[in-house]
């Protein structure tokens, strides 16, 4: 549940940083496909960099033959793990789908209404673009190839209507809507991504609107269009003709003109990309071999006292300077699972050398919960010896007070 907490923390940190850059450097002074390039690069770039593990220092290490075995597990009392307290996990992961659930079904409603327009509205083709003429108050608005505009709406307005839209169309805008949308649902949990999402919203519109002005239409004309229509259903999966109507977009028409410095606006993110590999990608090798065989068994809660042995080999590292002395022995650690399935009275009971003992205490320490054991229906506390062996050399083996001890390569 930490791992899920802190990769969800350093997504929005990514996206926040990446936000942020774009309205300082990029937004209104940078090209239009490369605004939307950006906006939608930073979302998936922003949920991969938390998962890169990049070794880029090997540390020296003396290189030892080096076992770690994990003896018999001895058994205070009677158990049996029916009963199950409040999984935290469990609980952030359906919450978690819910959320995708709802964004998802809000996208299928979206859709579904689109249809039932198209289905009743009378369709047309012209120069390849299917137009839905429809007498439900809608907000102009295309999807895909089909433009579908009001009824109401004069021949006038109509042209310069149609213009707008051909230029979504022409841009592909409803491909990085779809995109977008579904991002928003895998990610409803960042609120940056809601923000870009709304960002690239307003560079789609910036570039259709563009592209009007670009043809020949005078620009007070087409604001006062916009004006006109600005209310209705616009769903957002579609690029509507009244979309991120602000202020800046108003500017943006009436006075058309393109930033300083675009290449050096850009170049300046590849600094920014290097600090957020540095912060979370990079490591070194020795983490990332650690990492490796420490996912093998990381239960977030324990069902059996097998998933915990393997959780104690699989995290149990070798003391440095035992290796360094060539040292091997034992440890006998005790502990108790209460009632609550928490882990209380670690001790060590016995230990051949105390850089062992420190070892036992230090994986011992962060021993995830248990379900609770039951006996006779209620839960009850249960308490175990835990013989943890350290050993180096040649394989052979011994039995001491009904423990096996292993010794390995």
């Amino acid at each position: 549940m930490n791992t899920l907490f802190i990769y969800a923390l350093e997504v929005i940190i990514c996206s926040g940083v990446f936000m942020s850059l774009y309205m300082l450097l990029l937004e209104r002074k940078v090209g239009f496909l490369f605004c939307r390039f950006f906006l939608l690069a930073s979302v998936i770039i922003s949920a991969v960099i938390p998962l890169l593990n990049i070794p880029v220092w090997a540390p020296e290490a003396a290189v030892h033959s080096v076992g770690i075995s994990v003896g018999e597990l001895s058994v205070e009392g009677v158990f049996s793990s029916e009963a199950e307290g409040f999984n935290y996990g469990k609980f952030i992961v359906w919450f978690y789908i819910a959320g995708v659930v709802v964004c998802v079904v809000n996208l299928l409603l979206q859709w579904l209404h689109i249809s039932r327009i198209a289905r009743r509205g009378v369709s047309q083709s012209v120069d390849s673009v299917k137009i839905v003429r429809t007498s439900e108050n809608i907000a102009s608005f295309s999807l895909f190839n089909t433009i579908f505009v009001s009824e109401a709406i004069s021949a006038e307005d109509l042209q310069v209507i149609i213009a707008h839209e051909r230029s979504h169309i022409a841009h592909r805008h409803s491909w990085e809507r779809l995109a977008m949308e579904l991002f928003k649902a895998a990610m409803w949990w960042n609120p940056f991504v809601w923000v870009i999402s709304r960002r690239l919203t307003e560079v789609e519109e910036f570039e259709a609107d563009n592209d009007v002005i670009s043809s020949g239409h005078d620009a007070k004309i087409y604001v006062t269009t916009l004006l006109k229509h600005l209310f209705g259903y616009s769903p957002e999966i579609a690029n509507g003709l009244h979309n991120s109507l602000t202020k800046k977009r108003l500017k943006m028409i009436l006075k058309n003109g393109s930033g300083r410095y675009a290449l050096l606006r850009k170049v300046a993110i590849i600094p920014v990309l290097g600090c957020l590999l540095a912060l979370f990608s990079f490591t070194t090798r020795e983490a990332v071999a650690n990492d490796a065989v420490q996912s093998v068994a990381a239960p977030t809660t324990f069902n059996s006292y097998v998933e915990f042995h393997q959780w104690v080999m699989m995290n149990v590292i070798y003391p440095e300077e035992a290796r360094a002395q060539n040292l091997t022995g034992s440890v006998v650690a005790s502990l108790t699972v209460g009632t609550d399935g928490k882990v209380k009275d670690v001790k060590i009971v016995k230990s051949s050398h105390d850089l062992f003992a420190d070892e036992a205490r230090r994986v011992l320490a962060k021993v995830p919960d248990w379900r609770p054991f039951v006996k006779d229906g209620k839960a009850v506390e249960v308490k175990y010896m835990l013989p943890i062996h350290f050993t180096l050399g040649e394989d052979n083996g011994e039995t001491v007070g009904g423990v096996v001890v292993k010794s390995f390569k």
